[in-house]
């Protein structure tokens, strides 16, 4: 999965203020600015109000943060299995005993974010991801 646009997601507390995009100058009101209320790509802020942004969601929601890595998230199902998520910035990697959890996921991830379906991964973080359907394994 990869979130669109994901920079643009993050709320802003800080003011932080732009001059106005070429374009939309209006001729008598050249000395004002824009103040931002949502994050842009290039701000330095913009990477981490995308990670709160979608933390507190995946908390929202009933994930809980790996204590050793805080972009792995990890939910446990009535059945006794668990369904994971690991992130690195706006692309995520589901993994699941059943596959009706991740297209769960899935849906609840796409009502919240404007996201793309990569389909099945081959590859993660520079790993090939080898998949073994007889014994059910990554």
């Amino acid at each position: 999965m990869d979130v669109k646009n994901a920079f643009l997601h993050g709320d802003l507390e800080d003011k932080i203020y732009m001059q106005q995009p070429e374009g939309f100058i209006q001729s008598r009101d050249e000395h004002l600015v824009c103040k931002l209320k949502k994050s842009l790509y290039g701000l330095k802020q913009s990477t981490r109000k995308w990670y709160k942004r979608f933390d507190s969601y995946m908390i929202q929601i009933g994930y809980k943060r790996c204590e050793y890595d805080c972009c792995v998230y990890v939910k446990s199902l009535n059945d006794g299995s668990f369904i994971f998520l690991l992130q690195y910035v706006d692309d995520m990697f589901l993994a699941a005993k059943y596959m009706h959890d991740v297209v769960g996921l899935k849906a609840l991830l796409s009502q919240e974010f404007d996201m793309k379906d990569l389909g099945a991964a081959k590859k993660i973080l520079g790993m090939k991801v080898h998949r073994d359907r007889g014994s059910r394994k990554l």
